[in-house]
């Protein structure tokens, strides 16, 4: 990750409680009877700009693909060398992030792409990943579960994410991070308990570290 976003984020999190590096909410996981699971997490208006986080959402129905939905509406030409967005995912344990999506803007549409956080070294490009828009206020990304390592036993995998935005209102950079704290856990694909006839809710927060 880009050594100025790495500092940023790792300066939001609090002392107590939280995951790290960006956005992130240990969250209320749906079981359901169909193969369909939804997570939503609401954020607060806590930041400047057109990128304040309102909700995070992931849909997973065959993909797994995360919702992030923002107070205002926003173009890709407004975002163009002004906005970004970032996935951050934890599925090994060691650190906060083991990899990150980067949503940007081309000017006309928005590009997003896998990395491997290598902390030490530089980070590593995998593969351009989906991204789309389903409104004014929102981007879609898909996560190519099938391309991320996972730790020894790893059942389920935490994200969250991060926004920043430059500009007149910004002049030294917004970020938001959905959720403030915490982080949203996910069973793997194939890891997650017997679906059962009810839906069931629970909620948590995931501390930094291993």
């Amino acid at each position: 990750m880009m050594p100025w976003i790495r500092r940023a984020v790792w300066a939001m999190r609090p002392v107590t409680p939280f995951l790290a590096a960006g956005l992130a909410v240990l969250v209320a996981l749906v079981a359901i009877a169909s193969p369909r699971f939804h997570t939503d997490m609401n954020d607060p208006d806590d930041a400047k700009g057109p990128l304040d986080v309102r909700r995070i959402r992931l849909d997973h129905e065959g993909r797994t693909e995360i919702t992030a939905i923002t107070f205002s509406d926003w173009t890709a030409k407004s975002m163009w060398d002004r906005g970004n967005a970032y996935v951050l995912l934890d599925t090994v344990g060691r650190e906060p992030a083991d990899y990150f999506i980067v949503v940007r803007s081309t000017g006309t549409t928005l590009q997003a792409s896998l990395w491997r956080d290598r902390r030490a070294k530089r980070d590593a490009f995998l593969r351009n990943v989906k991204v789309r828009r389903k409104t004014l206020n929102s981007l879609t990304v898909r996560v190519p579960v099938k391309s991320l390592e996972f730790g020894r036993q790893r059942d389920v995998y935490y994200w969250w994410v991060v926004t920043s935005f430059t500009g007149s209102i910004c002049r030294r950079t917004c970020l938001d991070r959905a959720p403030n704290s915490g982080t949203v856990e996910q069973w793997r694909p194939g890891h997650s308990p017997t679906p059962t006839t009810t839906t069931s809710t629970s909620t948590g927060t995931r501390t930094a570290g291993p």
